[in-house]
């Protein structure tokens, strides 16, 4: 990084600072900003660089909440338990039909099954109970549209027609939605908070903080760029602000020890795997959700012209950004997805590649921590004036955004100028010229010199939809390089290093098959 950033960094004054530009971070600055806040958001890496960008891409309606492996008998003992459930399913609902109807472009309406099973734990009524709770939460512009088909019926072709006819009863059908990719509408969120004011700056860690006077007074620098060494030493700023918002996922705990907190932990980090598989072509666009063996969600989820089943649930107590795959974690995978679907009969050769993220849920006295969103007002720890958020998945990312804001404006009154937000999808300019891996140049260019574009890895990631294509990106890396290195300032050295930064990342974080034309 440049000094320019920090130094015009250094000494400016905001009534909101928020930390992590992951979808929480983004919609809270979003919605701060429109209020008339004045706001910085900064992150240690990219903007959707962590937990956001390993998403299960599900906009999910919530079943989890009604789960066929939940026992009846709780709700009885349990009332405000059932009580917390209703209400995250309805939000689930709620914000499911938001995200389809204000910004359609970002998802991809999908059929699913979920396998009724003879003699199981979890019967056609149970299922069937479930799911109509469900639509009771639902909208006709985003519907559920659940029904339930016979085993005849039902495995007549596409997904059922792979899984074992004798074990089941028959299959619940309904209607899901899919982000096209999860860390565009966060950075629809991040442009359009910087359109209505606030300053957004990726790759800005906070080293320390600390109280001075009503304010705090945070200590930045420049983030490490992956591929190169961490930058400290003189680049470093102070800023100042009335108001300190921790939305950093699974590292909030990590930048609470920067400042004079107590030490308490907030999150509780979880471990999801996903494996990417090619399936015949007629499961092509259909997903499935069921219990695992291990009575945890299990889902097989359409990706193009793939398929990834996931995820795995295990506590992760490292540092999130170490988190990787492991054999073993791909070998349960494939035998959950043979169990419901014999027919596939998946082995190792069969993955194109694998990803993890680590989930933050809010930190209470089970093992693994629970789902639900939370504010947790860190004044209860001697740090006025400052939250944490826990628990938020990004299907209700726009809801804490909103959230998070009225929180802040109930106790801080706004210095900027107010202005109305835009939910929508912000597009990027495109044309019949040239493109590369169907992505047109002038996007790339266009996503280069607006949208805080610092690595290779940024652009095909998480500006557009190049590094989760099947090749992750690899065949198109050097062109693209190529194509923008003018705008960013990149001489040959530098396309060298970026081009290697992205190879080493892909490599290490998702393992991918070569290529068929490439295979040995």
């Amino acid at each position: 990084m440049s000094d320019s950033r920090m130094h015009s960094l250094d000494g400016s004054e905001y009534d909101v600072v928020v930390i992590g530009g992951g979808a929480t971070g983004a919609s809270a600055t979003q919605n701060l900003a429109a209020r008339g806040f004045r706001v910085l958001l900064v992150d240690q890496g990219d903007f959707a660089s962590g937990t956001s960008s390993r998403s299960s891409r599900l906009l999910y309606c919530g079943l989890a909440y009604f789960s066929p492996d939940y026992p009846l008998w709780r709700a009885l003992f349990h009332p405000r338990e059932m009580l917390q459930r209703v209400r995250m399913a309805r939000l689930a609902m709620k914000c499911r039909t938001e995200l389809a109807t204000t910004a359609p472009e970002r998802v991809t309406a999908c059929e699913f099954v979920f396998p009724v099973k003879r003699n199981s734990a979890y019967p056609r009524w149970k299922v069937a109970l479930g799911y109509r709770a469900l639509s009771l939460f639902g909208s006709p512009r985003a519907p559920l549209a659940y029904r339930h088909e016979p085993t005849p019926q039902a495995a007549r072709g596409g997904l059922v027609s792979f899984m074992n006819p004798e074990e089941l009863a028959g299959v619940a059908r309904f209607r899901e939605y899919q982000y096209n990719w999860a860390e565009r509408i966060c950075m629809d969120a991040v442009m359009d908070a910087e359109r209505l004011g606030a300053r957004v700056e990726n790759y800005v860690r906070v080293a320390s903080f600390r109280r001075d006077g009503e304010d705090w007074a945070l200590t930045l620098e420049p983030g490490a760029l992956p591929g190169r060494p961490h930058q400290s030493g003189n680049h470093r700023a102070e800023v100042r602000t009335r108001f300190l918002v921790n939305a950093a996922g699974p590292w909030i705990d990590r930048v609470l020890k920067q400042g004079p907190g107590t030490g308490a932990r907030h999150v509780i980090g979880i471990k999801g795997v996903n494996v990417m598989v090619k399936l015949p072509e007629a499961c092509r666009g259909q997903g499935m959700e069921t219990i695992s063996s291990q009575d945890q969600p299990f889902y097989l989820m359409p990706w193009g012209d793939h398929h990834f089943f996931g995820p795995t649930e295990t506590v992760y107590v490292g540092p999130p950004e170490d988190a990787r795959v492991e054999p073993g974690e791909i070998d349960y995978i494939l035998g959950e997805a043979n169990r419901v679907f014999p027919g596939f009969d998946l082995g190792r050769a069969d993955v194109v590649y694998a990803w993890c993220g680590v989930r933050p849920r809010t930190d209470d006295s089970s093992a693994s921590g629970v789902k639900s969103f939370t504010i947790h007002d860190l004044a209860r720890e001697g740090m006025e004036n400052a939250i944490t958020v826990t628990g938020t998945p990004i299907m209700v990312h726009r809801h804490a955004g909103r959230r998070i804001a009225a929180w802040v404006a109930a106790r801080l009154r706004p210095t900027g100028t107010p202005g109305t937000l835009d939910p929508g999808a912000r597009h990027l300019p495109s044309d019949d010229g040239p493109s590369i891996g169907g992505i047109s140049v002038t996007s790339l260019r266009a996503a280069a010199a607006q949208e805080h574009v610092r690595t290779l890895t940024d652009l095909m990631f998480r500006r557009v939809n190049l590094g989760w294509q099947v090749g992750m990106g690899l065949p198109h890396a050097e062109a693209v390089a190529g194509a923008v290195a003018d705008l960013l300032g990149w001489d040959a050295t530098r396309i060298a290093q970026e081009l290697a930064a992205y190879r080493a990342f892909v490599a290490e974080n998702f393992h991918p098959a070569p290529a068929p034309e490439t295979a040995a």
